[in-house]
């Protein structure tokens, strides 16, 4: 319906070269302005008349890094780290005509209460939010010649996060009503809310490589990471109890923690005209975080989407990438990787639309395929550069297809994409000084194809679906300064 954004920032690198080491500072600050006004029911009818949230974002960083210098077989960096972000806003939301319709039905309540078609007409919700988040850390990484073949890489890093966040809205607009089930059923798609959550946490995260060059073109190395993902607060209202009152255990998400092991293999042959790499991965999430829409909840019919974890995924899987010289000034790449990703542990998922009912409102989703993660994807390109006078001409091309996927966590059988492949395209001819002339295509062959299916918030089941960009032509010129 509209869209008012503007963003900025500026960061300054300063090098300090003390000999033994050089000490990096980084300095940023970077902001946003953004008021999107949307039509969030997706359809031509007037079910919501506007929906937007205009929101200021302000953040801060500082890092301080020293990283040793020489060649010989020990080296490390160490550093520390600083961030500050705050966000306000201001959800703003209202109903039209035929949301009444849509939403709640033409009757509500055990008697059966009669809905009159206007009942959500205009109704809508104002109010104010206010984020705040600290995160502060110290790391360090040293990497060990062990032997003249054989090196070891270890980090660590500790970070503490600290969030606040402060959410209230009012309600207003519509016919006036005193019928106990018509307030309730308003209740039901929006009602005022007001709270505030906090969440704390810290964890030591790090990484352990192994590396063995067994010949003078061949690596083989293996590697154990503990990753953290901080916590998170949900700032655009919760999910409702069978009392239609917000379910403020909801309001903070717990932190992600993820562990991978992974083994691979690195080759060089032929003077460096192919190179081969090969790698293999296990990798565990615990409190996967992800949106889920759900209606089990609330007593009425309305889904509501909110950030939640997944108590465990688990992802294995193995990785090529192969790159070759097959001609002067024409390469080739490929890169095949195949992903299974499984909920391993999730007795209590949404279930999808297809099965949800009044009495079944959760579904264990332990043991089936993770959504948004294609099983097979394959990528290539070529690149061929001829000179042609002071400069060269250049022509690239790749392709990228991806295996069917589900697009939503609930797994249902309508937000199934399937697999599909986009060809991009581009030819230039770069100057002497730099300075590139390019046409460029995206989607060259005009694929069709859904990139992404998801059940949509507070509209009854509606699936959104997002189709891929037609075939784009287009010219860019780069100059260097």
């Amino acid at each position: 319906l509209g869209v008012d954004t503007n963003e900025g920032g500026v960061s300054a690198i300063t090098d300090w070269n003390l000999g033994f080491a050089t000490l990096t500072s980084v300095s940023a600050w970077r902001f946003w302005n953004w008021d999107a006004e949307n039509d969030r029911d997706y359809t031509g009818l007037p079910i919501q008349s506007s929906q937007h949230i205009p929101s200021r974002q302000d953040q801060y960083s500082q890092e301080l890094r020293l990283a040793s210098n020489g060649t010989g077989p020990l080296s490390y960096v160490v550093g520390l780290y600083g961030f500050r972000q705050r966000i306000v806003g201001r959800p703003i939301s209202i109903y039209g005509p035929a949301a009444a319709r849509y939403l709640i039905g033409t009757t509500t309540g055990t008697a059966n209460t009669a809905v009159p078609a206007n009942l959500l007409d205009g109704y809508g919700q104002d109010g104010r939010t206010d984020f705040r988040s600290r995160s502060y850390a110290a790391f360090g990484e040293v990497n060990w010649r062990l032997l003249p073949r054989l090196t070891a890489t270890l980090g660590l890093r500790y970070t503490q996060e600290d969030k606040d966040g402060y959410y209230t809205t009012t309600v207003s607009g519509g016919p006036a009503t005193t019928n106990a089930a018509l307030v309730n059923a308003r209740l039901g798609v929006l009602r005022a809310q007001s709270y505030e959550a906090h969440d704390s946490d810290g964890s030591l995260s790090g990484r352990g490589n192994i590396a063995w060059q067994a010949t003078e073109n061949t690596m083989a190395y293996a590697s154990y990471a503990r990753g953290f993902k901080s916590g998170g607060i949900n700032m655009s209202g919760l999910p409702l109890d069978n009392s239609n009152r917000p379910v403020l255990a909801t309001a903070v998400v717990r932190p992600e923690r993820n562990e991978t092991y992974e083994v691979g293999i690195k080759n060089t042959l032929f003077d460096r005209r192919l190179i081969v790499n090969i790698d293999g991965f296990y990798t565990k999430v615990h409190d996967f975080q992800a949106t889920v829409v759900e209606n089990s909840l609330t007593q009425t019919v309305q889904l509501r989407g909110y950030l939640s974890n997944i108590p465990e995924v688990t992802v294995k899987g193995i990785e090529a990438d192969v790159t070759a010289v097959l001609l002067p000034g024409l390469s080739a790449r490929t890169n095949v990787a195949y992903s299974d990703g499984t909920y391993s542990d999730y007795p209590a998922g949404p279930c999808p639309l297809e099965v949800q009912t009044a009495a079944t409102t959760q579904c264990s989703l332990t043991g089936r395929r993770l959504a948004s993660l294609p099983r097979f994807a394959l990528t290539a390109g070529l690149d061929y550069t001829r000179p042609i006078g002071s400069g060269a001409a250049f022509v690239h091309v790749d392709t990228a297809s991806r295996s069917g996927y589900n697009g939503d966590p609930s797994l249902s059988r309508f937000t199934y994409i399937r697999g599909y492949n986009l060809t991009n395209a581009n030819i230039g001819y770069r100057f002497a000084d730099g300075t590139e002339v390019i046409v460029w295509a995206r989607n060259l062959l005009d694929a069709d194809y859904i990139q992404n299916l998801t059940i949509q918030a507070g509209n009854s089941g509606l699936i959104l679906g997002s189709p891929s960009d037609p075939r784009t032509v287009g010219g860019t010129v780069r100059f260097r300064m």
